[in-house]
C-alpha cells in the first residue's frame, strides 16, 4: 500500500506546471503553423487564377508580401525574435520569405532549362 508523503504535492505541482507549459507551447506551435499555412494557401489560391506564364513570379511576389506582413505582425506583437520555446510570427515571416526565395530560384532554373 502506498504511503502519503506530505511533501509529495510539490513534485506533482511542478510536474503539472511543466506539462502545462509544454501543452501551451504545442498549442502555440499549432496555431502559428496553421496561420502560416492559411496565408500560404491564400497566396497559392490567388496565383492559381493567373496564366501559367506569370504564375511563379506572382507566387514569389505574394510570398514576399506575406513575409513582410508577418514581419509587421511580429514587430507589433513585440515578441523576441529568438529564444522563444514555441513558433512565433518571426518564424512565420522566415518561412514565407524562405518559400519566396525557393520559388524564385525555381523560376530561374525553369527559365534556364531548355
Amino acid at each position: 500500500m502506498a504511503t502519503f508523503h506530505p511533501k509529495d504535492w510539490h513534485r506533482r505541482s511542478s510536474r503539472l506546471r511543466r506539462m502545462r507549459r509544454e501543452m501551451q507551447a504545442r498549442d502555440a506551435n499549432a496555431a502559428a503553423t496553421v496561420e502560416w499555412l492559411l496565408s500560404t494557401g491564400l497566396c497559392l489560391g490567388l496565383t492559381a487564377l493567373l496564366p501559367a506564364s506569370a504564375m511563379l513570379s506572382a507566387l514569389a511576389a505574394l510570398l514576399t508580401l506575406a513575409g513582410f506582413a508577418w514581419l509587421g505582425v511580429a514587430i507589433m506583437q513585440a515578441e523576441p525574435p529568438v529564444g522563444s520555446p514555441h513558433l512565433t510570427a518571426w518564424d512565420a515571416a522566415l518561412f514565407s520569405l524562405a518559400a519566396s526565395f525557393g520559388v524564385q530560384s525555381t523560376a530561374h532554373l525553369a527559365a534556364l532549362s531548355p
